[in-house]
């Protein structure tokens, strides 16, 4: 007798009834508006306070304005490293992805669903905003993309809870359909933030069926921040260009890629290694006071010494590549100070998440990134190699880029940017994702050596067993490895450290 194959998702759904579908996609509806709805107050709280602060900082320097950041950072400090001494709130520290990760492969291996539905669902997403907005709100540096995560996957597995969820392949569909929904909210992107929920999750692979709910979805969050915000603004505006590109200028975009993302990756790899290092000598409750101090001298430091304005250095950095997108290098022009705003926005958010801070790492990168293609861009002008230089493409090509060297989500780097800047920007795009993510294969701001849970083998399409060969061969991660960082993980223990 033949062996029966266990199903993998994409045949396990065609055995649904449209009964089972059309609950599903109620259900994945359902999730969307949930999530929303927390994720969307805490963007607009933490824009609101933290924006403020920090534009009072930036605005006006002095001792009052200096010593109100210092006391803000230091109280929040202070309040989180209290907090984690509680194992449950010491959950919620930190980016928030691994924790999402792990949560997904609670069900790994099985079609049971209560491993995931007895772990903390709504509470853990409650407790996770508070968290992300102590840490982001009192200036902190980082994004919020790391906590919806894990805010959109907790409220999918809660939602799941609540409608009694029947097996764990459709509990799944809701914690990624959440994470979709929580990322479209901060991006206001639904088809990047689909990919990039499948890209975190399956690695190098894409689940159809998966992709179809989290675009779903995603654009559920979409039209709801359109309705409530008034008509969805891109995250950013890039200056109008035409598509049409000279050899030279993707060549640059080569040289961005090649020269920039992938050197500005590691050298973040590095700073989150060391600041690890430095605050984990510090008695845990001390931790995020030491680090919240330590993060506005850093930042202060620099404005004074420096004069680079403390909105580049702290906060979500969102302000940083509106100024570099709409008046080019605007207040930091030479490149010298281009270079000082990477270095202190690295050691700035390396300092707030290691110690103890809520608080994502796509928007720094996508900072870095940019801030490290306008600097490629003025020093093509200095020297005389690409005199009228777009600035620009220098920037787009640096977010785009530094997304996939320093998170690992090519085909979700390249949909913000044809969804954000715009489809002129996509061909230097493209190049420049394609061939960061050839070389940064072994790299990553997250520390592999501690992967999360698997996702079940129930999750790997056909793809993996066609014509019999293995997912080394052809690239695709085995049953063992099936997460975004797990696969990373086993590609470097494979091919040796970096």
């Amino acid at each position: 007798m033949a062996k029966k194959l266990k199903l993998d998702e994409e045949e396990l759904a065609l055995h649904q009834t449209w009964d089972d579908v059309g609950r599903v996609v109620f259900t994945v509806m359902l999730t969307a508006v949930v999530v929303w709805a927390p994720c969307a107050v805490l963007r607009k709280t933490v824009h609101i306070v933290g924006d403020r602060l920090l534009e009072h900082a930036g605005t006006a320097p002095g001792l009052v304005p200096s010593l109100i950041l210092i006391a803000a950072l230091a109280a929040a400090g202070l309040i989180r490293g209290l907090l984690n001494r509680f194992p449950e709130w010491a959950e919620v520290e930190r980016d928030g992805i691994d924790v999402a990760l792990k949560n997904y492969g609670m069900t790994a291996g099985s079609e049971d669903p209560t491993p995931r539905m007895k772990a903390p669902a709504f509470a853990l997403a409650a407790r996770k905003a508070v968290a992300s907005f102590v840490t982001l709100a009192t200036g902190g540096s980082g994004g919020l993309e790391g906590p919806v995560v894990l805010i959109g996957e907790s409220v999918g597995a809660g939602v799941a809870r609540v409608m009694a969820s029947r097996s764990a392949h459709e509990l799944r569909t809701y914690q990624v359909a959440g994470i979709a929904a929580a990322v479209s909210t901060l991006l206001n992107a639904p088809f990047a933030a689909a990919l990039f929920a499948l890209e975190i999750v399956y690695s190098d692979r894409v689940v159809y069926r998966k992709l179809a709910y989290c675009l779903l979805a995603g654009t559920v969050a979409y039209v709801l921040n359109s309705q409530a915000f008034g008509a969805a603004q891109p995250l950013f505006v890039a200056p109008e260009r035409t598509a049409e590109y000279s050899f030279t200028e993707y060549l640059t975009s080569a040289l961005v890629a090649i020269a920039i993302s992938t050197p500005v990756a590691l050298g973040f790899a590095l700073t989150m290694k060391h600041a690890r290092n430095v605050v984990h000598r510090v008695h845990p409750v001390l931790r995020g006071l030491v680090g919240g101090l330590g993060t506005g001298a850093v930042a202060l430091g620099f404005a004074f010494a420096l004069g680079v304005d403390v909105r580049h250095i702290l906060g979500m950095g969102d302000w940083t590549l509106r100024q570099l997108l709409v008046h080019g290098p605007g207040d930091i022009t030479a490149i010298w100070l281009l270079l000082a705003v990477l270095v202190g926005k690295m050691v700035a958010t390396g300092l707030t998440v290691q110690s103890g801070g809520s608080a994502g790492l796509l928007f720094p990168s996508m900072v870095m990134g940019g801030v490290a293609g306008a600097a490629t861009g003025r020093i093509l002008q200095v020297v005389g190699l690409f005199e009228g230089a777009d600035i620009s493409l220098f920037v787009v090509v640096g977010v785009a880029s530094s997304l996939v060297g320093m998170v690992g989500v090519p085909m979700a780097a390249i949909a913000l940017s044809l969804e954000v800047f715009g489809p002129q920007y996509g061909p230097p795009t493209i190049l420049a994702c394609g061939l960061t993510y050839v070389l940064t294969l072994r790299l990553s701001i997250y520390d592999l050596d501690e992967a999360p849970a698997r996702a079940g083998p129930e999750d790997i399409d056909d793809e993996n067993r066609i014509e019999g060969r293995s997912g080394m061969e052809r690239n695709i991660p085995s049953p063992t490895a099936t997460t975004a960082l797990e696969a990373k993980a086993a590609r470097r223990k494979r091919r040796g450290k970096f």
